[in-house]
């Protein structure tokens, strides 16, 4: 058995180690930390509307769906590319569909059905003249628009920026956000 002041040295020296080892320079993990990840696109008011506009360039091309003389190709995310195939050697483009967040489609009775903005739309299409929106269904599980890649960081969502529509990949400082 120790004696009673020798305890007392052992405490206050365990005491003191414990204590000093709280000092001293921070540690690596406290730095902040680069990280290349995604930084969210938000959409404006004017390009959340499904709108026909003149044709782009093909850059992300996703789903292809053939009807009647036409070809209409999924930008993911995007919209959708309308081709004239009337010519299958040389399809000629006739315009592009703006439906963001969209990555699927089907056509039945001249009416497209797509995904976009977190609902499946119906849009009569009126021959590509004149879209008409002609209903709308909510998804469950599409709050925040266009989901990230996969196994990546990324800056977190600000809802009150509006809906994501892409991702732009960039340098982060210590994001808070990964998509796994």
């Amino acid at each position: 058995m120790l004696p009673k002041n020798l305890w007392k040295t052992a405490i206050a020296l365990t005491v003191a180690t414990l204590v000093a080892g709280c000092w001293g320079e921070p540690y690596e993990a406290y730095t902040p930390m680069a990280v290349e990840g995604y930084r969210p696109e938000y959409g404006s008011e004017q390009a959340r509307e499904i709108a026909f506009l003149a044709p782009k360039t093909l850059q992300n091309p996703g789903k292809i769906y053939v009807y009647g003389q036409y070809l209409l190709v999924n930008e993911k995310g995007k919209g959708v590319h309308v081709f004239d195939n009337s010519d299958p050697s040389s399809p000629e483009p006739k315009g592009f569909i703006q439906l963001l967040g969209n990555s699927d489609m089907a056509i039945r009775n001249d009416v497209l059905y797509a995904d976009h903005l977190g609902s499946l739309v119906s849009i009569d299409l009126n021959a590509f003249t004149d879209l008409q929106k002609t209903g709308s269904l909510p998804l469950q599980n599409w709050n925040l628009g266009v989901p990230p890649p996969p196994a990546s960081y990324f800056e977190c969502v600000d809802q009150s920026r509006g809906v994501v529509t892409g991702w732009t990949r960039a340098e982060l400082q210590n994001p808070a956000c990964y998509a796994y």
